[in-house]
């Protein structure tokens, strides 16, 4: 049963969309995305449920992130990092991104004008995302717009819980291989 559960869980996190990820990227490409040297990961408290898989996954996304060069800091890093998911996985879309750096801080702004790529919505902290979908915000701390944003969905064997984790540790490391983006 305890299997089950955990199944249901790695679940949440894939869309059945085809056995490939399926990776979509869009960023503000009059920014310098080289100029950014350290970043905040925003996250809810682990959830009581799964914790391990939970740390998994931040895990993953924390060694992409990281082997970028950006350095992880508790607070006022240059990047505000929001991963959003599955609710019920824990991953929340509703952080307020900027809140620890002032009281009445707006949601990203996006500048469409300067948009390039997969488009997100106004602002980072809408809607929670569908089930099955990562996505990783990455915020400029100081302008509060939105600089890049990724999505990955990809299809997992309920089957194989084994497997199925290794894949989603490979759709992060193939969301995060499109960080920054490659020059045209």
């Amino acid at each position: 049963m305890r299997k089950l559960h955990v199944l249901l869980i790695v679940l949440m996190l894939a869309i059945p969309c085809g056995f490939a990820q399926k990776v979509k990227v869009g960023y503000n490409k009059s920014v310098d995305l080289s100029k950014y040297k350290t970043y905040t990961l925003k996250m809810p408290p682990p959830p009581n449920a799964r914790p391990l898989l939970y740390a998994s996954v931040i895990g993953s996304i924390r060694h992409g992130i990281e082997t970028k060069g950006l350095v992880s800091v508790d607070k006022d890093g240059d990047l505000t990092v929001i991963p959003a998911g599955s609710l019920d996985y824990g991953l929340d879309s509703d952080v307020n991104p900027v809140a620890d750096t002032c009281a009445n801080c707006q949601a990203p702004q996006v500048d469409v004008l300067l948009w390039a790529g997969f488009e997100p919505p106004p602002g980072s902290s809408g809607k929670p995302q569908p089930t099955g979908i990562l996505r990783l915000d990455f915020i400029d701390r100081t302008s509060n717009k939105m600089v890049w944003v990724g999505t990955v969905e990809q299809k997992l064997n309920p089957q194989k819980p084994d497997q199925s984790l290794q894949k989603v540790g490979a759709a992060i490391a193939k969301l995060l291989a499109e960080y920054p983006p490659k020059a045209k």
